[in-house]
């Protein structure tokens, strides 16, 4: 009569046995079910007894580009915006420029920079040595901004964290929201900025990307990803 099964352990069997004979292990058993998975993904349970690959839970921000901000007064970052993603989250590290100046930012649509009178800006801070500080556009202008007075000291520099809200969607405003800290020279100077920029026009504009421009025309210190410092990173946000 034909065995139709062995006790491993009464068998006295040991060492390792080829991949070939063993069948995939089921969840019932102890296994996973699956034999392959997608890279950056995780596992999850599917309300079964069985488990899936899930992309679900890779992250809810996806990370399109980080750069280095070059030694020049201008910089653009396009080819980020797309229909992929609604909305979308930018990081800029400890930037400042080789003179005393501000960030300001205009839409990039295929290359092209719209500086058209359809940006507003507002950003208020207050100093931790008392004082407050401020920085508006009272109607239209040709730019919005993200920071106001930066020091040109190298060791100063300007960080903060923004959304960027249907740059390429179908919508005819376009906003940018934030909060930043403006590190001055001395202590006493570090200040935190709320800030909130708008662009609206009568049709709709899909933006690609963003130009970056020095408000008094000087140079930034020039950057590196690696390091972290005077460089930018964009992700888009998943909405499913």
């Amino acid at each position: 009569m034909a065995l139709s099964k062995i006790d491993l352990d009464k068998a006295g069997v040991t060492g390792t046995l080829p991949t070939s004979n063993l069948d995939t292990v089921g969840v019932a058993q102890g296994g996973t079910g699956i034999t392959s998975g997608t890279t950056d993904q995780f596992l999850k349970f599917t309300g079964t007894t069985t488990l899936a690959s899930a992309a679900d839970n890779a992250g809810s921000l996806v990370h399109i580009t980080s750069q280095a901000f070059p030694s020049a007064n201008i910089f653009v970052v396009d080819s980020v915006f797309s229909s992929s993603y609604v909305n979308y989250v930018m990081t800029i590290n400890m930037l400042n420029c080789t003179t005393d100046d501000s960030l300001d930012f205009v839409f990039v649509k295929s290359g092209t920079a719209d500086a058209s009178s359809n940006y507003r800006y507002t950003m208020n801070g207050y100093q931790n040595n008392g004082s407050g500080s401020s920085s508006y556009s009272n109607g239209t202008t040709t730019f919005g901004r993200l920071f106001y007075d930066m020091d040109a000291d190298s060791e100063a520099g300007a960080s903060g964290t923004f959304t960027i809200y249907s740059p390429y969607a179908a919508y005819q405003r376009k906003q940018i929201t934030g909060i930043a800290a403006i590190q001055k020279q001395t202590a006493s100077n570090t200040t935190p900025y709320f800030i909130a920029s708008d662009y609206h026009n009568g049709t709709t504009q899909q933006f690609t990307g963003i130009k970056f421009q020095s408000t008094g025309g000087n140079n930034f210190r020039a950057g590196s990803v690696s390091g972290g410092y005077s460089s930018v990173s964009i992700y888009g946000v998943k909405t499913s």
